[in-house]
């Protein structure tokens, strides 16, 4: 075989060659190319909301939906059915109907009209199983001379609870943000608070179940209000911490510039005491010089106080009505002729028992010890 068929017959047995591989080497995706499919959750919130609404979704071909509006949604989008589609490679859209994606005209308007109205999430807390770790209140308090007895829990019952959640922003010194969860228990009292956007080691889902019935809207208002106090109270002990992170910067600041200030003071003094050969002179403009001198100082200084001052605003961008389980452990603390039963209140959802009280004082006690037959805490057993 010459050189140039060789050549000419190259293609071909590449061509063979690249066939016979199997399949073809994917082309990288190219940037800003409309995604294949839409996220899942976008399609589930879609439905929700607008079953939510009152609205009713019956499915139609090629997946997409036929949807007949509720009346406030007639009301607002002058029209009384429409039919959405959720497919980003449809390249034509049957006459009237709306491409739905978190991007479009759609997708804004669903959006725009989900946020007109706030909306109260209402979820369940499902019990973790066990309950309870198995050295029962023995793993959060410390006994000394002291030995517990067996754990027993008692049934688990569901208490409502209110979850708000919360962005707190401080614009004075250096701007910071936080998010913060304050949840209340059924009589107001504050049953947890979290920093994060939302409460950590729960499982739950949708819907609230195991309660007794609803509430009116009298005691909605008072677990509001409640709440609302947890709130100022949590702005009231965040913006005491950062007084006393920020007040030592603050100073350092206002030392410099009192330093400054009086050095050149004492360098305008000077300046004059030599330029001056009367006394009396030499006082008027020293005098003048002094007194522009420490206005310009208090302002400069009401400017640092100023910047350093702290603002805090508090956002409220979610409430969460909970269904959450509890339980009550009782454990028994022996030592002789001693026995001492405890009573705890233990988070089913967490398997987490609260500080029982302290017998004596009732205060919650962290550790326990024997205190002329009987048993006290720390802070109440005589030193």
């Amino acid at each position: 075989m010459s050189a140039a068929r060789a050549r000419r017959g190259a293609p071909a047995e590449v061509a063979g060659a690249r066939r016979r591989g199997g399949a073809r080497a994917a082309a990288p995706p190219t940037p800003g190319a409309v995604a294949a499919t839409l996220p899942p959750e976008w399609r589930a919130f879609v439905g929700h909301w607008l079953e939510t609404e009152g609205s009713v979704i019956r499915p139609a071909a090629r997946g997409d939906w036929e949807v007949e509006l509720a009346p406030s949604l007639q009301k607002r989008w002058r029209r009384q059915r429409v039919r959405l589609v959720f497919d980003p490679q449809r390249p034509t859209l049957p006459r009237g109907a709306w491409y739905t994606a978190p991007g479009s005209g759609a997708g804004r308007k669903l959006l725009d009209a989900a946020l007109d109205e706030p909306v109260c999430t209402r979820r369940t807390a499902l019990p973790q199983v066990p309950g309870a770790p198995a050295e029962g209140i023995a793993s959060v308090v410390r006994v000394r001379g002291l030995t517990w007895g067996p754990p027993r829990l008692g049934p688990v019952r569901y208490e409502r609870r209110l979850a708000v959640h919360a962005v707190l922003t401080r614009w004075g010194g250096l701007p910071l943000q936080e998010q913060w969860v304050v949840v209340s228990g059924p009589h107001g009292a504050l049953a947890e608070r979290a920093e994060g956007v939302d409460l950590s080691e729960v499982r739950a889902r949708e819907g609230l179940s195991h309660l007794p019935g609803d509430t009116g809207p009298e005691a909605r208002r008072a677990m509001w209000e409640e709440a609302r106090r947890h709130l100022e109270a949590l702005v009231a002990e965040r913006e005491a911490e950062w007084e006393r992170a920020l007040s030592a910067r603050r100073d350092d600041e206002l030392d410099r510039l009192g330093a400054f200030f009086s050095a050149r003071i004492e360098e305008e003094e000077e300046r004059l005491r030599r330029r001056t050969g009367a006394a009396e002179e030499s006082d008027v403009d020293h005098q003048g010089d002094a007194t522009s001198l420490k206005l310009e100082w208090e302002r400069r200084a009401a400017e640092v106080r100023q910047r350093w001052a702290i603002r805090s605003e508090i956002r409220v961008w979610g409430v969460c009505e909970w269904s959450w389980p509890v339980a009550d452990l009782e454990q028994e603390l022996r030592t002789g002729a001693v026995h001492v039963r405890l009573t705890s209140r233990v988070d089913v959802a967490r398997g987490r028992p609260a500080l029982p009280p302290c017998p004596t004082c009732g205060h919650p006690a962290e550790m326990l010890v024997r205190v002329r037959g009987s048993v006290a805490c720390v802070r109440c057993a005589p030193a």
